[in-house]
């Protein structure tokens, strides 16, 4: 039936005629997931039983079945739907009957097949696009929180297609020359999947096009010790005759550049006036992101407003431009929820999406100028017009974006001065920034300062990204492990992946490794993801007074500013100065009552004894 749409590359969702439509319990889920991931096929209760019971079924099975078919009728019927015609009895058993477009895992498939043909054909470029476009479908772990064996056997399933078609266009575009782009996305992807040699050797491959020889070395090198530890072999030929080659300096890895549009796309006649370029930037969302719920509906609300609501003469009613700062610790998520939150309203965004990271953390932040020239090259500005100096460049990107629907995202920004030339003005595009410090120079429209998780959806997150069920098997273990890690979305992704990619480690023995506050950071390593190295390209930012203080101050995990004060031997004025800039820094939490706290992980790193850092900031 047309109108209807259910989506299972996520939380079940399910719509019609524009309308959301009650999904029900987790068992009602099951169902319409068994009867919509067999579109157009008759299954039998019996059947359907199994499917979502399993061996657990109830006596009365066949009855909780049919109350189930009958809500999940009424819930369509009271979206407008012809529930008649879409759940429909047939041959002993039940069908599901979806148009076109009906099921965004059909959707899946058949946009990776479109782009398995243009790779056929030697179309790069375009089969990039539709692997992105598949891709982007994906909102959240598949059937997420759905029961029954048949949800966790189509998991399994979806994830395994999910990271074939991933492999397939990171790959596409590494051939052309996105390389240096790509080294983020690939790094976590290695470590979420540690044993998958085929994204090691992509994130090698990057690293090295990128002229980081040494780390592509170091994930060779890491891959070998993961491989022997948890399976007990060698990496593979592909991945060893990859290490040789980076060795001897093979000029067949050597960047490429970036690939020219296809013939059939010149043969195109060249319109009187050419369609505004509409930019789609926004790097791929995580499968198990968690919680944040308040914030992404907050930060969306401020950031689309009321755009695309119908004025009084049929006019559409845009929101004012906004700028939304989010801000937080080292490893707290903000790229993340950052990501999460653009594109849940990229639909109002009907001009496109630009996206930057600007390294603010890094040694060598991005500059302003060259963030500039991509953006203009993706808005359509031909590299033989491009403004020389960065003023010039931000007046042309001002000027484009004038009265268009764009979303700006500016991820890790170093300061304000940073984004001076990179903000659209007073057009109709809105702006999200992520950084450390809170960025009060800009006057955002809002500000979002993120915490920890809550207990709650720090387990969540081992769930999600470990296994639901050897979690679950082991609660106790599962609480002391998020609280290890603080509740700090980093360091839990590293806790999980590292159990993730050890199955033969109980979660109680990995418990028992993070206790000891001496190996804590050591254990949060794995693959190129560490709690430690964020936290030192931290620290590496300070001023020199800022690190000097800190390791006197993490000696108090909790303290106030007198109490700063005669730790550091400063007046009392000067050590609340001081507080407030390592909060700023994203080096201590925000007070309570006047009373500042460390986070553990920052606490454990802040006493561990180095070497002065000489090219700290005066």
């Amino acid at each position: 039936m047309a109108g209807l749409r259910i989506c299972v590359l996520g939380p079940v969702r399910v719509r019609c005629g524009g309308r959301d439509v009650p999904a029900g319990s987790g068992q009602r889920q099951a169902v319409l997931a068994a009867l919509a991931l067999r579109a157009g096929h008759v299954v039998t209760a019996d059947a359907l039983a199994g499917l979502v019971w399993g061996e657990s079924a109830p006596a009365s099975v066949g009855a909780v079945v049919r109350n189930h078919i009958s809500k999940l009728r009424a819930a369509v019927g009271a979206a407008g739907g012809d529930a008649a015609a879409v759940l429909v009895s047939r041959g002993g058993g039940y069908a599901l009957d979806l148009a076109d477009g009906g099921l965004d895992a059909a959707e899946f498939d058949r946009l990776a097949d479109a782009a398995r043909r243009h790779r056929e054909r030697d179309e790069p470029a375009e089969a990039v696009l539709r692997y992105r476009e598949a891709l982007a479908l994906w909102t959240g772990t598949a059937l997420s929180g759905v029961p029954g064996p048949d949800a966790d056997r189509q998991r399994e399933r979806l994830a395994e297609r999910r990271l074939t078609v991933l492999d397939d266009c990171l790959e596409l575009e590494l051939g052309l020359g996105e390389h240096a782009r790509l080294v983020e996305e690939l790094t976590a992807l290695a470590a979420e999947h540690p044993l998958r040699e085929g994204l090691r050797g992509l994130l090698m491959t990057a690293l090295y096009r990128a002229g980081r020889q040494a780390e592509a070395l170091e994930v060779f090198a890491d891959a070998r010790r993961v491989l022997a530890a948890e399976v007990g072999v060698e990496p593979g030929p592909e991945l060893r005759g990859l290490q040789r080659r980076i060795l001897r300096a093979d000029p067949g890895l050597a960047p490429r550049a970036p690939a020219r549009p296809s013939a059939s796309a010149s043969a195109v006649p060249s319109a009187p006036v050419a369609a505004p370029a509409v930019p789609a930037q926004l790097p791929p969302d995580v499968g198990d992101f968690t919680g944040r719920a308040a914030e992404v509906e907050l930060i969306a609300n401020a950031l689309a407003g009321d755009a695309g609501r119908p004025g009084a003469a049929g006019a559409v009613v845009l929101a004012d431009a906004a700028v939304v700062t989010v801000s937080g610790a080292v490893g707290v998520g903000k790229t993340t929820l950052a990501v999460r939150v653009a594109r849940t309203v990229r639909g109002a965004f009907v001009d496109g999406q630009l996206y930057a990271d600007l390294n603010g953390t890094r040694d060598e932040p991005a500059e302003p100028g060259s963030v500039l020239a991509g953006f203009l090259r993706a808005l359509g500005e031909p590299a033989e017009g491009m403004p020389d100096g960065t003023a010039e460049r931000a007046q042309r990107y001002r000027t484009l974006l004038a009265g268009r629907r764009v979303l700006v995202v500016l991820d890790g920004a170093r300061d304000e001065e940073q984004l001076r030339h990179l903000l659209p003005g007073g057009s109709a595009a809105a702006v999200l920034v992520t950084a450390r410090s809170g960025l009060t120079g800009l006057a955002p429209s809002l500000a979002v300062r993120l915490g920890r998780l809550t207990p709650g959806e720090s387990v969540e997150f081992l769930s999600a990204v470990a296994g639901r069920s050897r979690i679950a098997a082991e609660p106790a273990a599962a609480d002391a492990i998020a609280a290890a890690c603080g509740r700090l979305p980093l360091a839990l992704r590293v806790a999980a992946t590292k159990l993730a990619a050890r199955p033969a480690w109980s979660v109680a023995a990995f418990a028992d490794r993070l206790r000891d506050e001496h190996r804590r950071l050591g254990e949060l390593r794995v693959g190129g993801l560490a709690v430690e190295t964020e936290l030192r390209r931290s620290h590496r930012l300070l001023p020199a007074d800022l690190a000097a203080a800190l390791p006197r101050l993490a000696a108090l995990p909790v303290c106030s500013a007198p109490e700063a004060a005669a730790a550091l031997g400063v007046p009392e004025p000067a050590a609340g100065v001081l507080l407030e800039r390592l909060t700023a820094a994203g080096m201590v939490d925000a007070p309570v009552r006047g009373r500042y706290a460390f986070h553990d992980l920052v606490r454990l790193f802040a006493l561990q004894p180095r070497e002065p850092d000489p090219s700290q900031r005066v």
